[in-house]
């Protein structure tokens, strides 16, 4: 298939989804409770922010402000037509890596390729949090050895460790280190798979089976997401 077959069906894969990333409804209030600014003057910026869910959360929770920047202009319009009466979330259709304005609570969810890599990404995500604020780091990493082709896949991610030192080398304090359940996992690859099975293309069923191979016999238990709150040093 060419990236412009492959293109509509990721995108009905990332519509079936609230959240692009294996993210449970637990983890999220989590999250939240631990984002808390600490008053109500303060502004959330979620770069790449997909469909906005976890932003609005987060402004819903907390009574505060806050941006969400999101290069694709069809994804950005669903996240503004998501929730019309929250006010005090600005969607913004932009390249996340032109973006200068720091923010108190900063969160980036599986978007370090906007940077390149995961170390570019720390480093440009510290010069965006302000002093005493706090980055929400979603970033994947291996939890063990992965084969050549899972190397080739998803590229040289570094394990848990590796990843809390990037973050502390980039000028970070890491405050909170978890990762996702092999649970959050297959329901995240399952509705992935289902958003794709919902086109009833014999070209989709085939993406979606091969998808589905690639996971339960390949990277699951292999690829971990972690979840980092950050602390500017």
């Amino acid at each position: 298939m060419t990236d412009q077959d492959l293109k509509p069906l990721f995108a009905a894969a990332a519509a079936n989804l609230v959240y692009n990333a294996p993210l449970s409804e637990e983890r999220v209030a989590d999250l939240v409770r631990r984002l808390a600014p600490a008053d109500a003057d303060r502004r959330v910026l979620d770069l790449g922010c997909g469909s906005g869910e976890l932003l609005r959360r987060l402004c819903r929770t907390h009574g505060v402000a806050g941006d969400g920047v999101e290069y694709d202009p069809a994804i950005a319009e669903r996240a503004r037509a998501a929730a019309p009466d929250l006010d005090q979330v600005t969607f913004h259709t932009a390249d996340a890596t032109t973006w200068t304005r720091p923010a108190d609570v900063v969160v980036n969810v599986g978007g370090s390729h906007i940077w390149d890599g995961t170390a570019p990404a720390l480093a440009a995500l510290q010069r965006l949090t302000r002093a005493g604020g706090r980055l929400l780091f979603g970033e994947g990493f291996y939890r063990t050895a992965p084969t050549d082709q899972i190397r080739e896949a998803f590229g040289d991610l570094p394990d848990l460790a590796g990843l809390a030192r990037l973050a502390t080398t980039a000028g970070f304090r890491p405050l909170h280190v978890a990762e996702s359940t092999l649970a959050e996992w297959d329901d995240f690859e399952s509705d992935w798979r289902a958003g794709i099975e919902q086109v009833g293309t014999p070209q989709a069923r085939a993406f979606a089976d091969r998808r589905r191979e690639e996971y339960l016999g390949g990277y699951r238990g292999v690829l971990g997401f972690a979840w980092l709150i950050l602390m500017p040093a």
